[in-house]
């Protein structure tokens, strides 16, 4: 059996919902628009253009730099704040992933929040600082952080996971999300 308790903070959350923008492949696409803003931007104003033509070369500009650099952070951070708003009266919450031979447990603040059985679990996602398992829709997971284990540790885990469930495919998480 494993355990694995962690509060979950807006530091946390960041770093588990939002990506590290440069690695995903829409940012590329918003740094071409960018580039194409700032020509467009630099040649309406030489060229003496009206102020009409410069302003869309400014928008472009803007739109690419908050939805190539800042939108998936701004996401995950006002989901963050509403969930903690919503559910837990504006505080941080506990975590606690229980991991037994028959089912994954979590309890948060205490009190028993969901039950997985492992043949729901297709994928166990491997991070720099955390594990994904990942059910059979991918929507859905549990997180359990590397250094939070108080029953257990990562390696030991990670190689009960391979003896135990070989049935459950074993990834490196996406590079966006490999922190």
């Amino acid at each position: 059996m494993f355990v694995n308790e962690y509060i979950m903070n807006r530091k946390r959350y960041d770093k588990w919902a939002a990506p590290k923008f440069w690695r995903l492949r829409s940012f590329y696409v918003y740094l071409i628009i960018f580039i194409a803003g700032i020509f467009g931007w630099i040649y309406f104003d030489r060229v003496g253009a009206s102020a009409r033509w410069q302003t869309i070369g400014a928008f472009l500009v803007f739109v690419s730099v908050y939805r190539g650099v800042f939108f998936h952070w701004m996401h995950a951070d006002k989901t963050f704040r509403l969930t903690r708003q919503k559910y837990f009266n504006e505080k941080d919450w506990a975590c606690k992933v229980i991991l037994r031979d028959k089912d994954i447990s979590l309890h948060i603040n205490g009190k028993l929040n969901n039950r997985v059985e492992w043949s729901e679990i297709k994928k166990l996602e491997e991070a720099k600082t955390y594990f994904k398992l990942s059910s059979s829709d991918g929507v859905e997971g549990v997180m359990v952080d590397k250094s939070c284990f108080t029953e257990g540790d990562s390696d030991s885990f990670k190689q009960w996971m391979k003896e135990t469930h070989p049935e459950i495919e074993q990834v490196r998480i996406a590079p966006a999300f490999d922190k």
